[in-house]
């Protein structure tokens, strides 16, 4: 703290009078970047001088104009400048300003000059390649004034010794038996711990390793004859390898895509289903792997066919094929109908299940469903049944059955119906008429599980329609043709 304090009337200023002649430096620190340079001015205050010199930290005295190879001192009326280049660390030491003041005492002050430098890197390559299962020696030269602390980073971490990283004297960094999984891009920082600076430099490391295929193994691919194949196999390698196709020796045309090479098979014979070989090879090795390609065959039956009825539609389930005939990518054809009689309702699907939808309530169906593969449809499944179910819980069609009375013109109709949704049959409705009348009479039976139509025409054909009725509404119709009797039985004349 600057401070000031009067006494004998005199002003002193620290520990210099005001008023007293003295020399002073600017700027006081000597701190030199290496390679830089600094002018250090020596100014006399309070008073003249003859002369103003400065003595280098040898003892060597430079007065006006004097230069060396990295001083020189430029002398004016009231000051001296010194210029420091700090070309080497040799320039480092005190240097001290001098003069004779009017009492022809002597007056000095002096700096002390250090010299700095941030890490900088110096040339290296930047770009280093190894041989897998080598100890690399990935190189980094950092230099700073002090000597910078050397760290490595990879894949945005910092890399502590280990088995694998080793560092050495040097700083250099050593990754026993390298593989091309240690490829890509090192950090090698240079830090100076008590000026916190540091500096960073990329230095790419690749691995060269022989071919190897990115899919390992014999494979087996299915086609058929008119139906071009691509065959493809893929490499990873350093240096890039050369690739072809072969097939009973001799090389085919093949399209080369960087480390992949893709074969068209057009499969105009049968000869061609056989096998293919793929050769990869670079400085470091060469492998082959074989691609066998075979005839495909229509594929299996679908498994485990379920139907789960809705109101109007059901809900389809199955399983693949255990055989695919070679062809993975399959399509269905799921069908349907009521009755052996119909023609088979048809839809394609790609997955293996499906809702079949705008089905009659309370209907019975068929239902079956095949694979398709490119070679063509295989054999159907198993055929199941699924019944629709109400469209709003009203009952399924009555079960009836009739029975003639033996001495009249008297049909017996018997009812047997089951719960809809927990809701029980209330009532029955019958409709009756001769097959060649228009009109239809109507009978309610409510509450019993049988009726006797009476008063029928002799020797007379009946249509007969039957529905049960809950509290969601009536059901569909169940329909008897029944006859009746020639004639009156004797007994019944009489």
């Amino acid at each position: 703290m600057l401070f000031l304090t009067v006494y004998a009337g005199l002003l002193w200023l620290g520990n210099i009078v005001a008023g007293e002649i003295h020399l002073s430096i600017h700027p006081s620190q000597g701190i030199i970047h290496l390679g830089h340079k600094k002018t250090f001015i020596c100014k006399v205050e309070g008073g003249d001088v003859d002369t103003i010199t400065w003595v280098l930290p040898s003892g060597e005295i430079l007065e006006d104009g004097d230069q060396q190879e990295n001083v020189k001192v430029t002398v004016s009326e009231y000051n001296a400048q010194l210029e420091v280049t700090a070309s080497t660390m040799q320039v480092e030491g005190t240097y001290k300003c001098r003069s004779i003041g009017e009492s022809e005492e002597d007056l000095e002050n002096h700096v002390t000059i250090s010299v700095i430098q941030d890490p900088i890197f110096q040339p290296f390559t930047m770009f280093q390649e190894f041989t897998e299962g080598s100890d690399a020696v990935v190189q980094c030269n950092v230099v700073g004034i002090p000597t910078p602390t050397m760290t490595w980073m990879y894949n945005q971490r910092e890399i502590t010794p280990s088995e694998h990283y080793q560092f050495q004297d040097n700083g250099y960094l050593k990754i026993q038996n390298i593989q091309p999984s240690d490829a890509g891009t090192y950090q090698c920082v240079g830090k100076i711990e008590s000026r916190n600076v540091e500096n960073v430099c990329d230095i790419m490391v690749n691995v060269r390793y022989a071919p190897r295929f990115v899919r390992e193994g014999p494979q087996i691919l299915y086609s058929w004859l008119g139906n071009p194949v691509h065959i493809s196999c893929a490499v990873q390698s350093h240096p890039q390898a050369n690739m072809t196709w072969s097939h009973n020796g001799t090389d085919l045309d093949a399209t080369a895509q960087n480390s992949s090479i893709v074969l068209e098979v057009r499969l105009d014979s049968m000869d061609q289903f056989s096998e293919y070989v793929c050769t990869a090879v670079n400085a470091l090795g060469k492998v082959s792997q074989s691609v066998s390609l075979r005839e495909a065959g229509i594929p299996g039956s679908p498994q485990n066919l379920t139907a789960v009825p809705l109101s109007s539609g059901i809900n389809v389930s199955f399983s693949r094929p255990e055989d695919d005939g070679g062809i993975p990518n399959l399509t269905f054809q799921l069908e349907w109908r009521q009755n052996s009689n119909q023609e088979w309702s048809r839809m394609k699907i790609d997955q293996e299940h499906y809702w079949i939808r705008k089905l009659e309530p309370y209907t019975m169906y068929m239902l079956r469903v095949a694979a398709i593969n490119g070679k063509g449809m295989g054999a159907f499944s198993n055929t199941t049944l699924a019944r629709t179910l109400s469209l709003r819980g009203e009952p399924d069609r009555p079960k009836v059955t009739s029975e003639m009375e033996e001495i009249s013109n008297s049909i017996w109709i018997f009812f047997k119906d089951s719960e809809s949704d927990g809701s029980k049959v209330l009532r029955h409705i019958i409709s009756f008429k001769e097959v060649h009348d228009e009109k239809w009479n109507n009978v309610t039976v409510n509450g019993s599980d049988s009726y006797l139509l009476e008063g029928l025409n002799w020797a007379s054909t009946y249509e007969v329609k039957i529905q049960a009725e809950n509290s969601f509404g009536r059901s569909q119709s169940t329909y008897l043709n029944v006859r009746t009797l020639q004639r009156a039985p004797a007994a019944a004349v009489e």
